[in-house]
């Protein structure tokens, strides 16, 4: 019995041997254990950069030749700038978004008004003035219609000659007859205009609407000015002063008008030149 049981032992230890042995060998023999882990595909391969998308190009558009009257209402500051009043120290500061109204444009600069009489200048890419443009192109500028020409070929007209007049019979000379005493020739005024003559004609000028800036009942003074020359004419000129309600309270300003051929031309501000509307 005791045999048959060693017999059974050996064998058993033997089967376990032969399971075991291959986990304990590396514990027997010293040997730490490595354990190899598949690296991801995410850690061996390289990921490309995202592509940065090429900036947008900068909307252009040929404003050079563009007339006031082709300008829109209305355009959006993109900086901060100043605009002042005519005859004024006072400067009236413009932040980003503020809306102005073009008056025209000068090289790359574009000149703007505000509050009716403020007035001030910025770069045009600084104004969404180009985008403006762009979205709604402006009407071609209004061309006076020029004289038409003669042709070459066209056969010059022969003058038309009169037949030969019939001579009258000569009558004999009777008395002298006296001219009969008429009214006086009344003087004719030359091209200077004097200086009542002037108020008059802003005074006209003023109540027919020729400007909307301001009417009749705010002018407090009216005064004839000196002879200018502009543009190689020669204008005969008048400051009318007038109150008006600005951004710095009620402020008294000056308006000149410019005369030529017995009438107001037009009307301007007195420090910048610029036409009044």
């Amino acid at each position: 019995m005791k045999f048959f049981l060693a017999i059974i032992g050996i064998i058993f230890s033997g089967i376990m041997g032969y399971v075991l042995e291959p986990s304990m060998r590396n514990a027997l023999m010293g040997r730490a254990v490595v354990i190899t882990v598949p690296a991801s595909p995410t850690e061996t391969e390289e990921v490309p950069a995202a592509e940065t998308p090429p900036p947008a190009p900068t909307p252009s558009y040929d404003y050079s030749g563009l007339q006031p009257s082709q300008l829109p209402e209305k355009m959006v500051l993109k900086m901060a700038v100043v605009a002042r009043i005519a005859g004024e120290s006072d400067a009236l500061p413009l932040p980003a978004g503020t809306k102005v109204k073009p008056l025209r444009i000068d090289g790359k600069n574009v000149h703007f008004s505000v509050a009716g009489t403020a007035q001030g200048k910025i770069a045009v890419d600084q104004t969404n003035l180009v985008e403006q443009l762009i979205a709604n192109p402006p009407p071609a500028p209004v061309t006076t219609p020029s004289e038409p020409t003669v042709a070459e070929n066209q056969p010059t007209p022969q003058p038309v000659v009169d037949p030969m007049p019939v001579k009258e019979p000569e009558v004999a000379p009777g008395p002298a007859k006296q001219p009969e005493a008429g009214p006086a020739p009344q003087p004719v005024s030359g091209s200077t205009l004097t200086a009542e003559e002037i108020v008059k004609l802003m005074q006209e000028s003023i109540r027919s609407g020729q400007i909307k800036e301001f009417t009749f009942d705010q002018v407090t003074g009216w005064k004839a000015g000196e002879e200018e020359e502009s543009e190689g004419e020669k204008y005969q000129t008048g400051l009318a002063a007038y109150k008006a309600e600005t951004i710095f309270g009620v402020k008294n300003i000056q308006a000149k008008a410019m005369i030529q051929g017995g009438k107001v031309v037009r009307w301007i501000w007195p420090t910048s030149g610029l036409e009044i509307q």
